[in-house]
């Protein structure tokens, strides 16, 4: 009977398997690393890409905020513009209101009453003067308020006193208002609060 050992098969047999299992091993390892690989090289350029976004994003604002501070500037100039409008507009008023003022209260002034004293501060005005009588006074009363140029009129003081000169009676008097160098001006304000309600 011929015996044969079987032994350097089986380990023959055993070393293939285990070459076989490494050989299987390296190429799951290499599989992972290399899926390991592109799945982070995806990621990276995914990175990239959102960062890029967010770069175009941040310039858009950036952008958009330049835009809103030149557009505040332009409101800032504009509001500026309109304040030095509105001065040349008062400027251009104060030359020409008391002007207007003082012609209308010659013409509403009786030929009997003669003003020694007329002052004005921020368009509040006193007059004093004299008159021959005290109807004279009502007279020029009642005329400065009909007189668009002229509001709140009151009588301050009348005082009966002689003249110096023939030994007639005079009626000094004090009268206040308010000056209204433009009166078209003012009526505009005063209809506004009434459209509003």
């Amino acid at each position: 009977m011929v015996r044969i050992n079987l032994l350097p098969v089986r380990v023959s047999k055993k070393k293939e398997a285990g070459k076989q299992q490494l050989a299987l091993f390296a190429v799951v390892l290499v599989a992972g690393l290399l899926g390991n690989y592109f799945w982070g090289a995806a990621r990276a350029g995914d990175l990239k890409a959102r960062e890029a976004k967010l770069a175009r994003t941040r310039e858009d604002i950036a952008q958009l905020e330049r835009i809103i501070g030149e557009v505040k500037n332009i409101k800032d100039a504009q509001q500026e513009l309109q304040k030095k409008l509105d001065v040349l507009e008062k400027l251009k008023q104060g030359r020409t209101g008391p002007v207007r003022m003082l012609d209308e209260l010659a013409t509403v002034t009786p030929r009997q009453l003669w003003l020694t004293k007329l002052d004005e501060k921020a368009g509040a005005m006193n007059f004093a003067g004299s008159a021959l009588s005290i109807d004279d006074v009502s007279e020029f009363m009642s005329k400065l308020k009909q007189s668009k140029y002229f509001t709140k009129v009151e009588l301050k003081k009348t005082t009966a006193v002689k003249s110096t000169g023939r030994g007639e009676r005079l009626v000094n008097f004090e009268i206040t208002a308010t000056a209204q160098y433009n009166p078209l001006a003012a009526e505009a304000a005063a209809a506004e609060p009434g459209k509003k309600g």
